[in-house]
């Protein structure tokens, strides 16, 4: 994972070390990242619920080419699998985001999204996660999400922050000495997992 604040404090120059080698996408600023005719905006997580290990994936996706793309993959190596949701009409569906040429497809909770399926590490709110996106004409980007509260209704909620920070400091005050491992307050996915049957989420 990635610290996010200290990658937008320092503009991304700490991707240059050895062990980021690899996260080098063109990156139109910080939170936004180009290839070919694909522009991904503000790409967000959240944080898997309380004893959870599922997550999912948000971002708006521009495709300002003549022909449609679609992301028709994710990898994140953190996860264990991920399956997109592209049907808005039909969540329960798995199918790829179709981008529509010059337009804009939002994935956000009650939409379309990404579900990231069996953790492998725990998720750190605050922090980036890197992740490679696949689409079919425009080829692989890699980006940073954000890993936001579990119940985020949006990239960067500040609310939902603030919630996740009161249950973390009553995690970390009770008798178990979890570290990175349970006090996330995980308490979101799996409530967004829900309601993309009813695609209530907001």
């Amino acid at each position: 994972m990635i610290r996010r604040r200290d990658l937008l404090a320092s503009g991304g120059s700490l991707l240059a070390g050895a062990a980021l080698g690899l996260f080098v996408p063109k990156m139109a600023g910080a939170h936004e990242y180009d290839v070919g005719k694909i522009k991904v905006e503000h790409p967000w997580i959240r944080a898997p619920a309380d004893g959870d290990n599922k997550s999912s994936f948000y971002a708006f996706l521009h495709n300002s080419g003549d022909t449609p793309d679609k992301l028709v993959a994710v990898k994140v190596e953190k996860f264990g699998k991920s399956v997109i949701h592209g049907d808005a009409k039909n969540l329960e569906l798995e199918t790829p985001i179709v981008l529509p040429p010059k337009s804009k497809v939002t994935a956000a909770p009650g939409g379309v999204y990404v579900a990231l399926l069996d953790a492998k590490k725990h998720l750190e709110v605050g922090w980036g996660l890197e992740m490679t996106l696949v689409f079919e004409k425009a080829g692989e980007v890699v980006i940073d999400a954000a890993i936001d509260a579990p119940d985020a209704k949006h990239a960067h909620d500040a609310e939902a922050m603030e919630r996740w920070e009161k249950a973390h400091n009553k995690d970390t005050s009770g008798p178990k000495d979890t570290g990175h491992e349970g006090h996330k307050g995980h308490e979101g996915h799996e409530h967004h997992h829900d309601d993309k049957k009813s695609g209530g989420d907001n």
